[in-house]
């Protein structure tokens, strides 16, 4: 070991920086160079914007039988030749190892100048180092990217509450991801239902038809807030809808509005492979009505008892309350052989917090502040298409899902 700790230490290190217009066989030259002087590339990096170049080589010299001088002279011939301009840089063991221990994230935000002065002051303030940003637009939308070291940061739990505060400040949509999580594909996706993905609360509708929607709406906002115990707060709910008929639920589920954009990304994301379905704590006669129409693999809800085609105000089976839906999530990731960290879960109130904290990529949409704690994606409302950048969906995969879509 000590042995090996001084060959470290004798490594000859430099880093190369090359900077000036772009154009193809410029990182062919040099590596040739390189090549032919014996020289390994340790680390290499390139980046291209506005046809202006910046590369990245980091060098270990100590296996080359022609000296540093004469490998940086061939070096700048051929950047006299190429036209750009090189800038040389010793580096020693201890930063190639500090590079090595870096703790990197992936942030991605849909905002314009002022989140990206927001976001990079908060990142200054605690820490936190950008080691390269890049955007993409596509699907009408631009998103950019920054891959972010927080190795040094002040305590990422502070970090991050701070970035997810800004974000509901802007208006901006953001996530926060692990970078082994988000090199990872994903491939199992649970949307929860209700203002997920149906725009309305379903229950607060058939309380309206029931004639108690004031009483209902109160419970449930007491709910999804988290003040009031799920389960004790859907039994007084159903209670109180006791006796509305399968006729008026059947005029309901008929009208239910998918949330924008919902149905074109179920159907990309069918078409792409994913495993797509419903885990909510709302009613399976809607829950099964909604799998159907969108073609979901599952569908897990709570089941609502009819009898003499009329609700009895009772809920027939266990509930799935929070702990029932993480379960549900555990268990189908298990059953499939599908990791956790390659799960999506979609969710906006208090009941999906367990199942979003599972989650590989965790997203609290058009959500309760509460949910930001463990969450690591925030999305306003209507933007649920955001999903597509993070995902790395392009628009050639949506046109090619929509193209090859059934007509109903």
């Amino acid at each position: 070991m000590e042995r090996r700790v001084n060959m470290l230490d004798d490594k000859n290190l430099l880093m190369v920086t090359v900077s000036g217009a772009d154009r193809p066989g410029i990182t062919a030259r040099f590596t040739r160079v390189l090549l032919n002087h014996a020289v390994e590339v340790v680390d290499i990096e390139q980046a291209s914007l506005q046809n202006l170049l910046g590369l990245y080589f980091l060098l270990d010299l100590s296996q080359s039988s022609e000296s540093k001088d004469s490998v940086i002279k061939d070096l700048l011939f051929e950047a006299s030749q190429l036209g750009v301009t090189l800038n040389f840089r010793l580096f020693s063991e201890a930063e190639v190892q500090a590079v090595n221990q870096r703790n990197l994230y992936v942030l991605t935000h849909f905002g314009g100048t002022r989140a990206i002065a927001e976001f990079s002051q908060i990142l200054a303030e605690e820490n936190v180092n950008i080691e390269t940003i890049s955007s993409l637009t596509h699907h009408g939308t631009r998103s950019l990217e920054m891959v972010i070291d927080a190795q040094g940061s002040r305590g990422l739990g502070r970090f991050k509450q701070r970035i997810m505060f800004k974000s509901r400040e802007l208006n901006v949509d953001m996530a926060i991801q692990k970078m082994e999580a988000y090199r990872k594909n994903k491939r199992l996706i649970f949307f929860d239902m209700d203002s997920t993905l149906v725009d309305m609360e379903i229950i607060d509708e058939m309380a309206r038809r029931a004639g108690v929607h004031r009483e209902v709406a109160r419970i449930t906002e007491k709910a999804m807030r988290g003040d009031y115990d799920f389960e004790e707060a859907l039994i007084q709910r159903v209670a109180l809808l006791k006796g509305m008929t399968v006729k008026s639920l059947m005029e309901i589920r008929h009208n239910i509005p998918l949330s924008e954009g919902a149905e074109e990304l179920v159907v990309t994301l069918k078409w792409l492979g994913f495993k797509v379905g419903v885990v909510t704590g709302g009613f399976d006669f809607f829950a099964e009505h909604l799998k159907q129409r969108l073609g979901l693999d599952f569908a897990h809800s709570n089941c609502l008892e009819i009898r003499n085609g009329a609700l009895t105000g009772r809920v027939s089976g266990q509930i799935i309350d929070a702990a029932g839906k993480a379960r549900i999530v555990n268990q189908f990731s298990c059953d499939l052989g599908i990791p956790l960290d390659q799960i999506v879960v979609v969710g906006d109130g208090a009941n999906d917090a367990l199942m979003i904290g599972q989650a590989g990529l965790g997203i609290a949409y058009n959500a309760k502040k509460r949910l930001d704690s463990v969450a690591n994606v925030t999305l306003g409302k209507a933007r649920l298409t955001h999903l597509y950048h993070l995902l790395g969906i392009t628009e050639e995969d949506i046109a090619a899902a929509m193209s090859c879509r059934v007509p109903e």
